[in-house]
């Protein structure tokens, strides 16, 4: 068990003590670096008084504007996916003890729970996890009584206190490097650092390319910890998508995908069970895998009719009705018209998007009206279905139990001739075209109406090819490329510009002929 210190250990109060004290004219603007800075300095103005009513202004009805330290979200989260025990040790009085008398224990109960820790979709610690003690001498003893194996403390008093249990690890947090090295204890100055030491080391995987990817060895077996991108002009979310839809996989006995551990929605981070295999490779897509991954679209969509699948988004660039589908990819070439002349391979780019990608694209669209009574009808909700979106053999792992399938960030309500069209035309490894009947006869056990299904998936077919080459530019476009290098790093930029112009011209050499 861990036990881990409150006040400037999880909580950072740098910001608000200096907006605080700036605000009272206790210190000059340049004089507040810090809130040890603002202490020593009223300390040796003689205001000592008035650092205490600080403090108690601050560890009470101002806390809310503290912020936890970088990681920490991270820190625990991963401490539950790991199975790894919690507890929250604060020597922290009841009241101020000056000034007005602020309810300190309330403000931090507070603060821990507006921050999520409590949430059992989240952190989860218990509040029974959190205590809070009147004197050094309590919380050491409670240090003790709770069976921590490690202390994490900000305060190197505390840790060399001739009280401090002989038995229990010590580790100062120093994120500023006050301290220096403290006798019988680790020093860590993030919780970054902090979790490599107590959970295990990070290892970066490559491959994914929405999100950062590590695995993290633990005493309890590998974890996968994700990510997840963020951008102003990119408001989906893809943690929740993919923790909705993976909590509702597993609750209903659909485990050919990673299970879900544990999550921090304010650091936009998730764990995983670690899925060990290897990738299916393009060329080596048997009937076999295509049964697979019908069988898991369906087992997922045996569940639709629940309460619980009720409740789950709508995915990414869901269509539900034909002029939809038809809306999604021109939405997609309108975006690629912006991209910016910045290098000979960008006006390349563009060039294939005026010349080749609109014209095609103008022919498709009008054999694709091409007898279509009610384009604007939406598709009635009991055909449509849970889909897990970008769902591919790109987006799987071979085990020898079978197929996992990984990455449902977009995942959500759909209607399932996208989710076929999809299946069928992503490029990276593409299933074999003369299974689609095949695939879509497996589904229809669930969903019904193969015939029709299947009719309205060969009509969309060069809909999501043409969608399919549009993506593969995204690359071009500033948010793709941010999206790309916050998963990948700057360096691999350049290299996959090129090849993905490389993808392009081989898939609209096929859509051609």
């Amino acid at each position: 068990m861990i036990g881990i210190d409150l006040d400037n250990t999880i909580v950072c109060y740098d910001e608000v003590f200096r907006r605080a004290a700036v605000e009272q004219g206790l210190v000059p603007p340049e004089a507040a670096t810090s809130k040890t800075a603002i202490r020593d300095q009223l300390r040796a103005a003689g205001q000592e008084a008035r650092w205490t009513e600080l403090q108690g202004a601050i560890y009470g009805p101002r806390m809310q504007e503290a912020r936890p330290f970088p990681g920490v979200l991270e820190f625990f989260t991963a401490c539950r996916a790991a199975g790894i025990p919690l507890v929250i040790v604060s020597h922290r009085t009841p009241f101020a003890c000056l000034g007005p008398q602020h309810d300190l224990h309330a403000a931090a109960r507070d603060w821990l729970a507006r921050h999520e820790f409590h949430d059992p979709a989240g952190i989860g610690l218990p509040t029974e996890s959190v205590f809070f003690e009147e004197t050094k001498e309590a919380k050491l003893a409670r240090i003790a009584a709770v069976g921590c194996t490690h202390f994490i403390d900000d305060l190197p008093e505390l840790l060399t206190h001739p009280l401090f249990p002989g038995d229990v690890r010590r580790i100062l947090f120093d994120p500023s490097g006050h301290h220096g090295p403290l006798p019988n204890a680790d020093v860590a100055s993030s919780w970054l650092h902090l979790l490599a030491h107590c959970v295990g080391p990070a290892q970066r995987l490559f491959g994914g390319g929405n999100n950062r990817v590590s695995r993290i060895d633990t005493a309890h077996g590998p974890l996968l910890l994700k990510e997840y991108f963020r951008h102003a002009a990119d408001p989906r979310d893809r943690l929740a998508a993919e923790q909705g839809f993976s909590r509702f996989a597993w609750r209903h006995g659909v485990h050919a995908l990673p299970q879900p551990l544990a999550c921090s929605p304010r650091a936009a981070v998730g764990f995983y069970e670690f899925i060990q295999g290897e990738p299916l490779l393009p060329g080596a897509v048997t009937a076999a895998h295509i049964d697979e991954a019908a069988e898991f679209l369906a087992e997922v969509n045996r569940h639709r009719d629940t309460a619980e699948a009720a409740r789950l988004p709508v995915a990414s660039e869901a269509c539900f009705s034909h002029r939809d589908h038809l809306a999604c990819v021109e939405r997609r070439l309108t975006r690629l018209g912006t991209i910016r002349p910045v290098s000979d391979l960008h006006r390349k780019a563009s060039a294939i998007v005026v010349d080749r990608l609109v014209p095609t694209w103008n022919r498709i669209r009008a054999r694709a009206m091409t007898g279509v009574a009610s384009p604007d009808a939406a598709l009635p909700a009991a055909d449509r279905v849970i889909s897990p979106s970008d769902f591919g053999f790109h987006n799987c792992i071979v085990t020898p139990a079978g197929l996992k399938f990984i990455d449902f960030e977009y995942a959500g309500w759909d209607d399932p001739a996208k989710t076929v069209c999809d299946f069928f035309c992503q490029p990276a490894v593409p299933a074999p075209r003369e299974h689609v009947e095949r695939f879509v006869t497996t589904i229809a056990t669930v969903l019904g109406g193969a015939g029709i299904l299947l009719d309205r998936v060969v009509l969309l077919l060069p809909v999501y090819e043409l969608k399919w080459c549009c993506i593969m530019l995204n690359e071009f476009l500033p948010d793709g490329s941010d999206r790309r290098a916050f998963a990948r790093g700057e360096d691999a930029r350049a290299a996959r510009l090129v090849d993905q112009v490389h993808k392009l011209d081989a898939a609209l050499a096929r859509i051609d002929s």
